[in-house]
C-alpha cells in the first residue's frame, strides 16, 4: 500500500476498548501476559522470554506505538469495558501476497469463552474493510488452534491457501497455517453484518466519523 492505512487509536464494542498502548498499562500488561506464559507459549513465540518486567514492557510499548506511527505494524491492547481491565492483545498486522491486514489476538486464559474474541475480530474487520482502507482483512493460525480458528469461522472468513512462504509457529515449530479471509462481500452477509459498527477515536479522543455508505 503507498500510504499507511487509517488504523483509529481506539475502538469501542459493546464490551471492549481495542487501543494503541499508553505507557502506564506497562504493569497490566506484564502481569496478564506472565501469568498466561504457559497458556500462549505453544502458539505465540514470545511467550517464551516471559515474564517481562514492567521497564521491558514500556520499551515495548514504545516501539509498537512507533511502528503504529510508521504505519508497518499496528498493535492494540483489549479492555474491558467499564472497568478498564486488561485482556489481551490485538490489532492489525500489514501483509503482503495479496497485500491486506491480519488481525493478531491473544486472550487472557481466564476470560475465555465469553466471545470477547469474536467480538474484537468482528469490530476490526469492519474497520478494516469499511474505515482503515484495506480490500481484505485475515486470520491466520496453526492447523491444530482450534480455539483461535473458531473465531474466522464463526464470522463467516473464507478459508484460503495459505501463501507457500507464510509460516506460523506450533510447539517453536514453523508450520503452514490455515489462512481465512474476508473482504466486503462477506462484510455485508451474515454473521458479520449482524455485528454493529463500532465508536471510533482519535488519539485525543475526537470521535472518528464512518465513511457514508450511501
Amino acid at each position: 500500500m503507498s500510504a499507511p492505512y487509517r488504523i483509529p487509536a481506539r475502538i469501542e464494542t459493546e464490551r471492549l476498548v481495542i487501543r494503541r498502548y499508553r505507557e502506564d498499562d506497562a504493569e497490566a500488561l506484564s502481569e496478564v501476559a506472565s501469568r498466561n506464559r504457559e497458556h500462549l507459549l505453544r502458539y505465540m513465540v514470545w511467550a517464551q522470554y516471559e515474564p517481562q518486567t514492567p521497564a521491558q514492557r514500556r520499551l515495548f510499548i514504545a516501539t509498537v506505538n512507533a511502528d503504529f506511527d510508521a504505519g508497518t505494524d499496528y498493535t492494540m491492547g483489549m479492555f474491558a469495558r467499564p472497568d478498564g481491565a486488561y485482556l489481551g492483545g490485538t490489532g492489525f498486522h500489514v501483509r503482503t501476497a495479496p497485500e491486506r491486514l491480519e488481525i493478531g489476538y491473544w486472550l487472557d486464559a481466564a476470560r475465555e469463552g465469553e466471545g470477547l474474541v469474536t467480538e474484537a475480530a468482528a469490530a476490526l474487520t469492519r474497520v478494516g474493510l469499511e474505515f482503515a482502507g484495506a480490500t481484505l482483512v485475515s486470520i491466520a493460525h496453526a492447523p491444530t488452534n482450534t480455539r483461535s480458528g473458531a473465531v474466522p469461522a464463526r464470522l463467516g472468513f473464507v478459508r484460503q491457501d495459505a501463501p507457500a512462504e507464510y509460516t506460523c509457529h506450533d510447539s517453536g515449530q514453523p508450520v503452514s497455517p490455515v489462512d481465512w479471509q474476508a473482504d466486503a462481500a462477506v462484510l455485508a452477509s451474515d454473521p458479520l453484518s449482524s455485528f454493529p459498527r463500532p465508536s471510533l477515536f482519535d488519539a485525543d479522543g475526537t470521535p472518528l466519523a464512518w465513511p457514508d455508505r450511501s
